[in-house]
This record gives structure tokens, sequence and C-alpha cells, in this order.
């Protein structure tokens, strides 16, 4: 089987760096003050160029927000390997916290992360929506699962509508976070409120998510 022509690799390499560039202008500037001929500029390519690889500059961000989503998905999807590994009486809400943690850690210390995720909204109108839902929702469900299977959630939780409810709040957490003048402070209490509200989801109280 032939693998990539030299054409392809080209077409291949053109467009990683125009996604290079747009992370930077999106990051540095802002969507609405980053122009294509601005990306196209700092990646060195004709405008024609870009658009042979992307409809237009919110496609772009598109799929950049996408792929940081996926990003996220993995981590939670080895946060459940690792709730599914963990012998039976172990605790296993505590690595719960522990992405709920992570997730809320890159709003401060990846600045891509941070600014994808409060430009998003606005920048995506309806799409936001549903790359949420599609990427970002079935992970948290996936872990979720795994949680109740164990025994560690309430037998009523609704995994779906929960998922849901999550997802919101770590998004509305990274707003909080990214807005404060302290966010080292910010991160702390926004940890510590979704943290409250998930532990009311534990099959036992006290057993549950960290304060």
């Amino acid at each position: 089987m032939r693998g990539p022509n030299r054409r392809q690799m080209y077409a291949e390499q053109t467009r990683a760096d125009l996604v290079t560039a747009a992370r930077k202008l999106f990051v540095d500037n802002g969507f609405a003050e980053t122009s294509v001929e601005a990306i196209t500029g700092a990646a060195l390519v004709s405008k024609g160029t870009f658009y042979h690889h992307f409809p237009d500059k919110k496609a772009m961000f598109a799929e950049l927000y996408t792929e940081l989503l996926e990003q996220v998905g993995v981590l939670g999807d080895a946060t459940r390997e690792t709730i599914c590994a963990a012998a039976p009486g172990v605790p296993a809400m505590d690595a719960v916290d522990d992405l709920t943690h992570a997730f809320l850690r890159r709003t401060i210390d990846d600045p891509l992360h941070r600014e994808l995720m409060v430009q998003a909204p606005s920048v995506l109108g309806g799409l936001y929506r549903h790359i949420n839902d599609t990427v970002a929702q079935p992970p948290i469900e996936r872990l979720l699962t795994a949680l109740a299977e164990r025994g560690e959630l309430r037998p009523e939780v609704p995994i779906t509508t929960v998922a849901r409810l999550l997802l919101a709040g770590l998004c509305e957490g990274n707003q909080i976070i990214a807005a404060a003048p302290d966010r080292e402070d910010a991160l702390t209490m926004t940890f510590r409120a979704i943290t409250l509200m998930m532990s009311g989801l534990a099959a036992e109280a006290g057993g549950s998510l960290r304060g």
C-alpha cells in the first residue's frame, strides 16, 4: 500500500501551518481581530490556499475547539479506565475530583484552552452546543456510567442530564476563572462549588468529591 505522495505531504504541512498560525493569533488577538489575511501571512501562504483547506475562519475555529474537547475527552476516558480498574471497595469518586481540577487548571496553564473556551460561545453560536453535545458530553456520560456501575452514584441519578449539567458547569467555570483578577483564587472557589454540587450525587454522604 502506497504512502502519501509529495503533493499530499505538502498539502498536509500547509494545513498544519495554517492551524498553527491561527492558534497563536486567536490567543493573542482574539477571533474577531484575526483576519484570514493575518493567518495566511503568518503561515506564508495565499488566501486561495486558506480557502482550499477551510471554507471560512469560523470553520477553522470550530476545528480547533473540537480538537481541544477531544483532548479533554481522552482525559475523561482515561479517568473512566482508572475507575473501572479500581479494586472493589476503593472509593473512585476522587478520580472525578482530579479530572475536574485538571480541566479547570487548564484555564490558567494553557492559554489556547482558556481563549478557545472563552471565545467559543460567541464565535460558534449554535455550533458550540452541537460540538459540546457530540464531543465532550459522551466521555462524561461514560465516566458517570462507570461510577454508577460501581454503585458510587445514587440509583436515581439521570446520567445524561447530569453529564450535560456538569459540562455546562465546567465551561462556565472556565469563564469565571479566565475573567477573574486572581485566577488561582477563582480556581479554588470554582472547584469547590462544582465538587460540592457533585457530592450530592454520591451513593454515600461524605464518601465523594473533596471540597
